[in-house]
């Protein structure tokens, strides 16, 4: 338990880590969400609501009967809703301006033109209507409460117009509900009325050509063929006999749908309209001519009318599904249920209506048998005429009462109407912008974004970050992992001359870093420990220290390991800078610059010790780089330098040399095979995984002497390298530096 509690406790501080050296990635969203946030919540204008409680009445319970004539008005959802579609109305939005005054504001009108640009062809009175009423789309909303509670919300920039806005729009919709109501009611009746005259005409022509019919034939003529007449009665009889049955099949049917509906059956005569009830009457008419031909021998059989009655069947359906949409109270399952309920009731009339026309035609032949010997088809169909102009006729009749009772009904206190429990209120502030959520939002998503950022970078980072990825990949021991000091990290920082003073402070802040017991002297103490005994043998005489690119704390590192042998072997050491492009290994030790020292022993061939300078290390020199006009190329060539490196090891026990990127020119390579070591030097977090393994690829192919790899900045990247953790001994945990 305790060791995964001390894992965790590393991610955390290695998170921390992460983003206290990617700190700008975390604080550059961060700053700029939250400065949107403040923009957003100080600049936005503010919006002030005003609400209006209204509360809908519901009617007086009626009779069943009455119930079915008359409609009881929606629900509150369905109110709700419908109210949400009339605040996108552009005619109801005008009607609010103009109940509100908005239009004769002088003021807002001012406002609206100040900025505005008028397209071609639009007034200034149309720009502004066209304006106000998008405003008012936008922030008029109508909210379902509890029960048959519906609030009003208005917004506006002025708390009175607010206030003016949601009084006008309560009071348009207690009218133009009533309104929209009574209208449709109108236009049923008159529909009503219409088609009731046109079928009234129908039937009155369809008795009067019965009554001729009647008149003609006479009252007590008999079927000459006895035989005939019996056989039909017999027919009759026994179609009478089927048809009953099947009607009381059907009975059941209607019944068992009934009872799966429910409550929800009485919404089923919401489903009638006029057209149902002429496809209705259509299906019973059609029956009784099916029932007609069943009782004929002809060749047809009712075929004919099976497939009319089938085709009308199927527009019924249509015409009650489209008509169900409506009922949006009703789930999808609940709706088929009542489509099919309803079909199953008009099949069932169309069923009665053919049992009565053969219980009818067995009477009617009965009594033929008893009174006369024939029967006349044409009584017959003009008799159905006559009865389905009657069924048509009394259901615009029907219709056209329901409608006038509907219409009276919504004139009296019994019906749906609204009452408004609490008017238009005055803003008591502004609701939009929400300033502290606006800005306690900015300040969490810019935190999310910085932790992001800085997770994404971190998840990208091509760099090397731990030894174990080093050896990994170049295939080289790491030697060492030297943290980063604060001395260290403000040396390399500096550009230009070196001033006495600050010098002064740098050298002395290495000098006492490797002097003490600290993390970066036991690290290089380490590091000679293990360069002693590197693959069996004594440590190297000669040399050499490079990186792949610059910035890696090459420079740094070849000065902190020759103080660190100077010490440990107390023999005479001589530190070269061989960087002839751009020495600055005399910043690293505190020294002023000097124009003679490598590059003239080059040139001249002469290894001069008066270019030599001593240090404050007991036994330590060091050669600077010096000033040529011949170019470095021409002075470093591997005979030249081979020469040097033999002089040099003649005068010192050993030769640290500080050399170019061996990337950036090819003085490492040619150095590296004059050499007995070279150490190569990453940064951690810095240096590029390809840039390294091809850095690394190149020194082993000038000559296969690569010993290790020292890792700089370990400090901040791998802050328990080898296992220890430098704050439990007290060491400095600032992160670690390298060369400019």
């Amino acid at each position: 338990m305790s060791d995964v509690n001390e894992a965790s406790h590393l991610d955390l501080r290695q998170i921390v880590r992460v983003l206290g050296r990617r700190r700008w990635l975390l604080v550059l969203p961060w700053a700029g969400a939250l400065a949107v946030g403040l923009a957003l919540a100080f600049l936005l204008p503010p919006v002030y609501y005003s609400s209006v409680t209204m509360v809908i009445q519901q009617p007086q319970m009626l009779t069943q009967q009455m119930g079915d004539l008359v409609h009881t008005g929606p629900t509150a959802d369905q109110q709700a809703d419908l109210m949400r579609q009339q605040v996108q109305s552009t005619l109801f939005l005008h009607q609010v301006i103009t109940a509100a005054g908005l239009d004769r504001d002088a003021a807002l009108r001012a406002s609206i033109l100040a900025h505005a640009t008028l397209p071609p062809g639009v007034t200034p009175e149309t720009h502004v209507l066209d304006v106000l009423t998008q405003r008012l789309r936008d922030n008029i909303s109508v909210l379902r409460d509890k029960g048959d509670v519906i609030k009003i919300m208005a917004g506006d920039g002025s708390p009175a117009r607010a206030q003016r806005i949601a009084a006008a729009v309560a009071d348009q919709f207690v009218q133009s509900t009533r309104t929209t109501q009574l209208g449709i009611t109108r236009a049923t009746q008159r529909f009503s009325l219409e088609q009731q005259q046109v079928y009234k005409r129908q039937l009155d022509e369809a008795e009067d050509r019965l009554r001729a019919e009647e008149a003609r034939q006479a009252p007590t003529q008999l079927p000459t063929d006895a035989a005939a007449v019996q056989g039909e009665a017999t027919k009759a009889t026994g179609l009478s006999q089927q048809a009953g049955t099947e009607v009381e099949d059907q009975r059941d049917k209607v019944a068992t749908l009934r009872r799966q509906l429910g409550a929800a059956a009485a919404l089923a005569g919401r489903l009638s309209s006029p057209r149902v009830q002429e496809l209705g009457a259509q299906i019973v008419s059609l029956e009784r001519q099916l029932s007609a031909a069943m009782m004929t021998d002809g060749a047809d059989n009712g075929s004919s009318a099976r497939i009319l009655i089938s085709r009308k069947f199927g527009e019924l359906e249509s015409e009650l599904q489209q008509n169900a949409g409506s009922l949006t109270q009703l789930t999808a399952d609940q709706r088929d249920l009542l489509v099919r309920y309803r079909l199953a009731e008009a099949d069932l009339a169309a069923r009665e209506a053919g049992l009565a026309y053969f219980t009818g035609r067995s009477a009617t032949v009965r009594r033929a048998v008893a009174q006369a010997p024939g029967s006349s088809v044409t009584l017959d169909r003009l008799r159905q005429e006559v009865d389905n102009a009657r069924s048509l006729y009394n259901s615009f009749v029907q219709q056209a009462a329901a409608a006038q009772i509907s219409e009276a009904y919504e004139n009296t206190p019994a019906s749906t109407q609204f009452v408004i429990l609490e008017p238009a209120t005055w803003p008591p502030g502004a609701g939009k912008p929400n300033r502290p959520v606006l800005i306690l939002l900015a300040f969490v998503l810019g935190g999310m974004l910085g932790v992001g950022t800085v997770l994404v970078v971190e998840q990208h980072d091509e760099s090397m970050r731990d030894a174990e990825e080093v050896e990994n990949l170049l295939g080289l021991p790491v030697l060492g992992a030297v943290p980063r000091v604060e001395e260290l990290e403000r040396s390399r920082r500096r550009r230009g001359g070196a001033a006495k003073d600050p010098n002064a402070r740098d050298q002395a802040g290495l000098l006492q870093r490797l002097r003490v017991e600290s993390a970066i002297g036991l690290e290089f103490r380490r590091i000679f420990l293990k360069l002693a005994r590197t693959r069996g043998r004594s440590l190297p005489r000669t040399m050499l220290v490079t990186s792949a690119t610059r910035g890696e704390g090459k420079t740094t590192t070849a000065a902190s390991l020759a103080i660190t042998l100077a010490r440990e072997l107390h023999e005479r050491v001589l530190l070269v800078d061989f960087d002839l492009r751009s020495p600055s290994l005399h910043r690293a030790l505190g020294l002023p610059s000097s124009s003679w020292g490598v590059a003239q022993m080059l040139g001249q061939h002469t290894f001069d010790e008066r270019f030599v300078r001593t240090t404050s290390v007991p036994g330590l020199d060091f050669l600077p780089a010096g000033k040529s006009e011949r170019p470095a190329g021409e002075l470093v060539d591997i005979g030249t330098v081979e020469w040097f490196l033999q002089e040099a090891a003649r005068r010192y026990a050993t030769v640290v040399v500080d050399a170019a990127p061996n990337l950036a020119v090819p003085d490492s390579l040619i150095i590296g095979r004059a050499v007995e070591g070279v150490l190569y030097v990453i940064k951690a977090g810095s240096t590029v995984r390809k840039a390294a393994e091809y850095g690394v690829k190149v020194q082993r192919d000038a000559r296969d002497n690569v010993i290790g790899v020292l890792m700089n900045d370990v400090g901040e990247v791998l802050p328990s390298y080898y296992g220890y953790r430098t704050e439990t001994y007290g060491y400095s945990t600032e992160a670690a530096g390298g060369e400019p």
